[in-house]
């Protein structure tokens, strides 16, 4: 039985009002928390862990892709991530959803950026950071506005939030940084990215802007990022400059390299990548020196098995590549470039081992710690979300072997666009996905063992104490603080550390009018059950005043 189908029958026994596990309506707008805690730094530890700064325990980050997508306007078969773009921002759902993590015991979520699109900027449709060349703004404040928002929600369920951001603001703040770079020589499209001098001098600028205006908006919530990401997935083309011939020379960090020459070719990718990194940790590290930098990839598997031999466009068994890709050589930077830790993609699909997924990317010479950012799998791989879910826990704890240390499924709930489809979500299906990868029922990411945990109920209130503005609310339950809220705001709270627990309010509760009232457990800190009881009404016995009464109500 799944944890919401569980709660909903104890709910019956103990003949609550109300059980709900998915937070305010859609269309409710909640109060972002006015007074949260900063949750402890984490930063890259000894071998391949993350480990919390303030315990010194080892740090393994657990949770889903929050993502929200909206169809690109110049091409509406292609979404741009609309999560955070004012007017389309959710507070409500986000809310939601971080509330149904934290209760399952995730404790990370990873969110994109969206930097624009320059199609869209020209036809008049601008969205996410910038838009179009007369913005001359570092970055659109309210979008920035919305995203820090998300991360105080994030902060006060103890959620750690991980951007990746692609690219830099598409508008002419950073149009004319680019164009009072020098020209590229040799180098065209996607690799400019990594290559091109006035690219990079934008990304750098887009880094140190955007930190210092989180910082400005959170505070010391700042420590809710577990990092920022330099790119969803890095990679170069090999159809495009310098790479498309095998002749001429390129520049990169001051060096020449030989594109006749394929070891050349490969260490000016791999250089580029290091000086990117590099410069990238720099820009943020100057703004905020704890906040950690990481970037992503896909593996060589996952575009037809190429290997590190200078972007030559021939894939496994000699063949000619279809897909024009290279990913990042994570060996590479990870050795030699300042980034933390490093968060590579991996999705479930016939053939596709975990063995030969890593073995792709040289894992061998890989250092340093390694989370797993993207995980999942398409639903044409299983006969059904069972097989799918044994699967994906099997991939979890077999990747522990591999000493990877974090774990972000794709997604949590997205079903917006076509393509995402055609993957399980984590909620589909009462979710089973989500459950089955939960902290809250297998704690040890590395096995498959279950652990049983008891949920919270809260018992009717007795006829003596509902003629009371301040009934003794009671229930049952494990160890944990007990909250009452009634409108968003506290009326009480209990710590009696065992399964059964009782709550008298501080303070009057209304009378004579239905109210619900929400209770909340946390356990270290962290929310673990809520519980809503609906339609309350204290004064006087129901029986007195002939009122309607539900089963909250005595006759």
């Amino acid at each position: 039985m799944n944890r919401i189908a569980r709660l909903a029958m104890l709910a019956v026994v103990a003949s609550v009002v109300s059980v709900t596990l998915s937070g305010p309506p859609a269309s409710a707008d909640p109060a972002t928390p006015a007074a949260v805690e900063p949750l402890p730094r984490i930063a890259a530890g000894p071998d391949r862990t993350l480990v919390n700064t303030r315990t010194g325990e080892q740090f393994r980050p657990r949770g889903f892709n929050y993502v929200r997508l909206t169809p690109m306007p110049s091409n509406p078969a292609s979404p741009y991530h609309s999560t955070f773009e004012p007017g389309r921002y959710d507070p409500a759902r986000a809310d939601a959803a971080l509330a149904e993590l934290t209760m399952k015991g995730y404790d990370t979520v990873r969110v994109f950026v969206d930097p624009g699109d320059g199609q869209d900027n020209l036809i008049g449709k601008p969205h996410g950071l910038g838009r179009g060349d007369a913005d001359k703004s570092p970055a659109n404040a309210a979008y920035l506005d919305n995203l820090a928002d998300f991360v105080r929600r994030a902060a006060s369920y103890g959620v750690y939030v991980l951007p990746s951001m692609d690219v830099f603001p598409q508008n002419g703040y950073y149009r004319d940084l680019i164009g009072n770079s020098p020209r590229p020589v040799n180098v065209e499209g996607r690799n400019r990215s990594y290559m091109y001098e006035g690219y990079i001098r934008a990304k750098e600028e887009y880094l140190r802007v955007f930190t210092k205006e989180m910082k400005a908006r959170l505070g010391d919530l700042m420590s809710t990022f577990l990092a920022l990401q330099l790119d969803n997935e890095a990679y170069l083309k090999f159809t495009e400059a310098p790479f498309h011939q095998f002749s001429g020379t390129v520049t990169v960090a001051g060096r020449s390299y030989d594109m006749a020459v394929a070891a050349q070719r490969q260490a000016a990718a791999d250089n580029a990548f290091i000086a990117y990194a590099d410069r990238g940790v720099a820009a943020v590290k100057a703004v905020d020196p704890e906040l950690m930098v990481t970037m992503g990839a896909f593996t060589n598997l996952a575009v037809n098995g190429r290997t590190f031999d200078g972007l030559s466009g021939r894939c496994a068994g000699g063949v000619a590549c279809t897909d024009p890709r290279y990913p990042v050589r994570v060996s590479a930077v990870t050795r030699e470039s300042g980034l933390d830790f490093f968060d590579i993609h991996t999705y479930l699909a016939a053939g596709r081992t975990l063995a030969a997924s890593l073995g792709s990317m040289e894992w061998p010479k890989v250092v340093g710690p390694v989370i797993n950012g993207e995980f999942g799998t398409e639903r044409k791989w299983f006969a059904g979300i069972a097989p799918a879910r044994d699967a994906l826990v099997a991939h979890q704890v077999g990747s522990c072997d591999y000493g990877i240390s974090g774990w972000l499924y794709w997604t949590w709930d997205t079903t917006e666009d076509a393509t995402q489809r055609k993957f399980f979500s984590g909620v589909e299906a009462g979710g089973v996905i989500a459950a089955g990868l939960a902290p809250r029922y297998r704690p040890n990411p590395c096995s498959t063992t279950v652990s049983r945990t008891e949920s919270m109920t809260v018992f009717p209130l007795s006829a003596a104490e509902r003629v009371k503005a301040r009934p003794t609310f009671s229930g049952s339950a494990g160890a944990g603080l007990v909250t009452l809220t009634v409108g968003g705001e506290e009326y009480g709270r209990t710590d009696q550390g065992g399964w059964r627990w009782q709550l008298v309010p501080t303070r009057d509760l209304p009378v004579g009018v239905p109210f619900d009232a929400v209770f909340r457990r946390y356990v270290d800190g962290r929310l673990y059950d809520r519980v809503t009881v609906q339609n309350i009404v204290l004064g006087q016995a129901a029986a007195a005043t002939g009122a309607s009464c539900d089963r909250n109500c005595v006759r």
